[in-house]
């Protein structure tokens, strides 16, 4: 019998092995892409552990969980870059913003489909 567990991926990300490989190239395209593949990757996990409803279809649900923008960043990441596009200095408030809305924007894409965006 699995026993569910009872804490969200998000409380150490770093003891989660998410598999995702981390593009060669660090480019706003190929980090929206790989903040999205590990985004969703921690919410199957979170899925698997109870922690998430199996139902749920957007983004905005996630939310009665957890914050679920963090599952859009990863502040501990080795490489800030990959990490979070905060630590993008070319980037402004603004296109920080424009970032995590294009990478939730795959996620919700999967989420209503369950199917590689």
């Amino acid at each position: 019998m699995e026993v569910k567990q009872t804490e969200s991926v998000l409380e150490n990300t770093m003891a989660f092995d998410h598999g995702v490989t981390l593009p060669s190239k660090l480019t706003l395209e190929s980090v929206i892409r790989y903040r999205a593949a590990v985004a969703i990757e921690w919410i199957k996990e979170d899925i698997r552990r109870g922690i998430q409803a199996e139902t749920i279809i957007t983004f905005s649900e996630l939310h009665n969980a957890v914050d679920a923008n963090m599952y859009l960043i990863d502040e501990s990441h080795r490489l800030p870059k990959a990490g979070s596009f905060y630590e993008w200095s070319e980037l402004n408030v603004q296109g920080v913003c424009d970032q995590f809305n294009r990478v939730m924007n795959i996620v919700n894409d999967w989420l209503a489909t369950r199917q590689h965006v």
